[in-house]
């Protein structure tokens, strides 16, 4: 019995290893230019104070910047954009790993948190290291950022002028990360059999 307890635990941690990285939120970014303008979701719920303006196309001086300025899309491409003091919230159907998104002028107090069914995650600001090289203040990058555990809610948070972002979009988990627990647990369970069986016949 201690054999299969110690079995379970063994597969059960190596498939939650799997299924929830062992860092914090990491981010990964490139300045490509979107090909297209993919929009963004209507915000889930946001915060009471402040105001957070959807479908905005252009910039306006002191409020928010677009990050499609200098693209083919000027003018054209929408983003949302956080006002200082407030969040917009966006919630998944499921649980997902990463997200994917354009953002605008990345600034220091721009902030990214994660949560799941309600409890925090993990969280990325725009002062993280993994930034240090993004061009601040103006320009875009195109941002893939992964919590450190699955997550179904975003907020999307902006302490002074605004968080501009597009192109929102989550990033699924793969669909064979299941089959591969299920085929993890498959293993252990065997070996735990033979081991048994063993031990069984050595008696």
């Amino acid at each position: 019995m201690k054999n299969l307890i110690s079995a379970f635990i063994g597969v059960a941690g190596a498939a939650f290893l799997l299924i929830a990285p062992a860092q914090s939120a990491t981010v990964t970014w490139t300045n490509d230019v979107p090909v297209a303008d993919t929009g963004v979701p209507h915000y889930t719920s946001k915060s009471a104070t402040g105001a957070v303006y959807e479908n905005v196309t252009t910039s306006q001086s002191g409020l928010y910047r677009s990050p499609w300025e200098g693209t083919a899309l000027e003018n054209i491409g929408t983003y949302t954009s956080v006002s200082a003091d407030t969040y917009a919230s966006y919630v998944f159907d499921t649980a997902v790993s990463k997200i994917s998104f354009m953002w605008g002028s990345v600034d220091d107090y721009n902030r990214l948190e994660f949560y799941n069914n309600g409890a925090w995650v993990d969280f990325l600001a725009g002062s993280d290291s993994q930034l240090d090289s993004a061009q601040k203040t103006t320009g875009f990058i195109l941002a893939t950022v992964m919590a450190g555990g699955l997550f179904d809610e975003v907020r999307f948070i902006s302490a002074s002028n605004a968080f501009e972002y597009a192109n929102l979009s989550a990033v699924p988990l793969p669909a064979a990360l299941p089959l591969y627990g299920a085929g993890l647990a498959v293993m252990g369970f065997v070996g735990w059999r033979k081991r048994r069986k063993a031990a069984a016949v050595a008696a």
